[in-house]
């Protein structure tokens, strides 16, 4: 059970301060102290001479009539984290500074004041987490070092049961593959100078001098403006079964966010979803499923982002800066001109919480989040981008004859995007990567059309649409809202979420789209496995591949407000509190 649930006012998660001193002991002089650096504030207190300290020993060269005291109340904090108030005192100093190690936000610091707080992030862990305070001064007999240290509380742990049940990621033989016939969409937004053809004779594929991808596909450069005409012949002559443009898809984020940067009560969306409730039935230490995220680019710096991110080497740059000279590179999935959609998606799912950070992500530290870049330098997407990271997401793909293995392979892919189109191609790679047992879920789209868009309107997808203040599908406003129809799975928070909006710590603001609501039920799905790993030791105790995706689905519309979808919101928002519980038979 996690300490402290819920989030203040601002939405910034509870973090309980250590008990202040209500009394001290009198002295001659007071000394305030008040600013603050970075997300760390320090804040005024009043330190008096003649107060019991503990005095350390110091390293350095200080002589021996140097008498220095150094103090920090408490040394032990809870998980939660809180404030921590330092005194120190040495005659004849003037300045002194301290260091933290790990560093802190405002460290180092160098003052005169001779007492100072500081406010002390919690603990995500399952291991105990010290800082080291070292204070350095000098004064005219000599110089002094002396230290502190504060230790922050772990987690509780739980003991993870071992299981004997299959493992969770063995493939399936893959369902049959799609066998279309004719011609794709050329109504639709597309990328010019190719087109993706099918063949059931790799010989024709060999004669078109097709570029080889899986189940019979295959790329064709074509001079750019003729990709219609050049589809209708090779299809009319014989030498392909079907011919598709590669269709863009856009990031499902509504165009008419306010300008205002208001920061509002997360838990007013997270009561929504009865999240805090969930968050009370879930412990920390077991293995953390891996979210991948598939989107623009992610500034992964963020230090309220970072600790919940896969190791570097299994991020996936798929395109670099151009959708016709892709340039795949692992380990850098930096946005281009300051985007930030990625990171607000990411940032819903795993933000860091409970630690004093600006946002609590939905997952609560319980998963991981795996950068994939997809979008070009234009903000372009296509069906090759997609369908790459979705099989890397599952361990492997190849981009231009280069194979990419991901040493950290995800149970869950966000797509928070939306095209126009069926798009076969891609509808054949969903079902491998479903057969692989791969949970994925896609935006509905933000057009407020009676159509959701694809891929979330494939079966081996959770489509998922917005929802307003008072949980009604979202209309935003300007031809913009979230789509709808009979293949909508279930809505989730999507109109002023709360989320980062760059690569500053304080960089938040509010997103409006099926993005957003996308995110919110891709770390739903993520705490269903992970719940599923602490009750059964393994995240599929269904067994592995396509059931995998049944099962999640069935789980969440019995932890939903309609057992009979609606066109509009299909099942409605999920109780995520439902979803953990271990009665509930159909998630356990």
């Amino acid at each position: 059970m996690f300490p402290n649930v819920g989030t203040k006012g601002t939405g910034e998660p509870v973090v309980q301060p250590a008990e202040r001193r209500k009394s001290v002991p009198d002295g001659p002089w007071l000394f305030p102290l008040i600013f603050t650096v970075g997300s760390s504030t320090f804040r005024p207190l009043w330190a008096v001479a003649g107060l019991a300290a503990v005095v350390l020993a110091g390293c350095g060269q200080p002589v021996a009539q140097t008498q220095a005291e150094f103090t920090a109340v408490p040394a032990q904090l809870p998980v939660s984290g809180g404030e921590v108030s330092f005194f120190w005192q040495a005659e004849g100093a003037g300045e002194v500074t301290v260091t933290s190690e790990p560093a802190l936000p405002g460290f180092p610091l160098t003052t005169r004041d001779r007492s100072f707080s500081v406010k002390v992030r919690g603990n995500p862990t399952t291991a105990a987490k010290t800082y080291r305070f070292t204070l350095e001064l000098a004064t005219p007999q000599g110089r002094a070092v002396k230290t502190q240290s504060v230790t922050v509380e772990p987690q509780a742990s739980v003991s993870c049961p071992s299981s004997s049940r299959p493992a969770a990621r063995a493939a399936l033989a893959a369902p049959e593959p799609l066998r279309p016939a004719g011609l794709g969409r050329f109504d639709r937004p597309y990328a010019s100078g190719r087109l993706l053809v099918f063949s059931q004779s790799d010989s024709r594929l060999q004669k078109l001098g097709a570029v080889r991808l899986e189940g019979g596909w295959g790329v064709v450069r074509v001079p750019q403006g003729q990709e219609a005409a050049k589809a209708r012949a090779l299809v009319e002559q014989g030498l392909a079964d079907y011919a598709q443009p590669e269709y863009l898809y856009e990031a499902a984020l509504a165009a008419v966010p306010p300008a205002n940067r208001q920061y509002p009560a997360q838990d007013e969306l997270f009561a929504q979803m009865r999240l805090e409730q969930a968050w009370k039935g879930l412990s920390a230490g077991c293995e953390r499923p891996v979210v991948a995220v598939a989107d623009t680019g992610f500034f992964t710096d963020r230090p309220d982002l970072a600790p919940n991110l896969t190791p570097q080497s299994s991020w996936l740059d798929v395109v670099g800066a151009s959708l016709e000279a892709p340039q795949p590179r692992q380990g850098a999935v930096a946005p281009h001109g300051g985007d930030s959609h990625g990171t607000a998606v990411a940032g819903v799912i795993a933000a860091t919480t409970n630690d004093g950070s600006m946002l609590a992500g939905v997952s609560y530290n319980l998963a991981q989040v795996l950068p994939i870049k997809i979008f070009d330098a234009q903000g372009r997407t296509g069906t090759l981008q997609i369908a790459q990271a979705l099989e890397y997401a599952a361990g492997r793909t190849e981009i231009g004859g280069r194979a990419f293995t991901n040493p950290t392979p995800a149970q869950v892919v966000n797509l928070s995007l939306a095209g126009q189109a069926f798009d076969p191609y891609l509808e054949s790679v969903l079902a491998k990567v479903s057969a692989q047992g791969l949970v994925v879920v896609a935006a509905s789209g933000n057009s407020g059309s009676a159509s959701v868009g694809y891929p979330a309107s494939s079966p081996y997808v959770l489509a998922v649409g917005a929802t307003d203040a008072q949980g009604q599908r979202a209309v935003w406003g300007n031809g913009f809202g979230s789509n709808y129809g009979p293949e909508l799975d279930f809505v989730a928070p999507g109109t002023a979420v709360p989320s980062y909006g760059g690569q500053a710590a304080d960089g938040v603001g509010n997103a409006y789209g099926t993005s957003m609501s996308a995110a919110f039920v891709s770390a739903t799905v993520a705490l269903h496995l992970y719940q599923n790993q602490r009750q059964h030791g393994t995240f599929h105790p269904e067994g592995a591949g396509s059931a995998t995706l049944e099962a999640v689905r069935s789980c969440l519309r019995s932890a939903a407000q309609l057992s009979a979808p609606s066109p509009e919101t299909g099942h409605g928002l999920i109780d995520v509190s439902k979803v953990i519980d271990p009665a509930n038979p159909a998630c356990n």
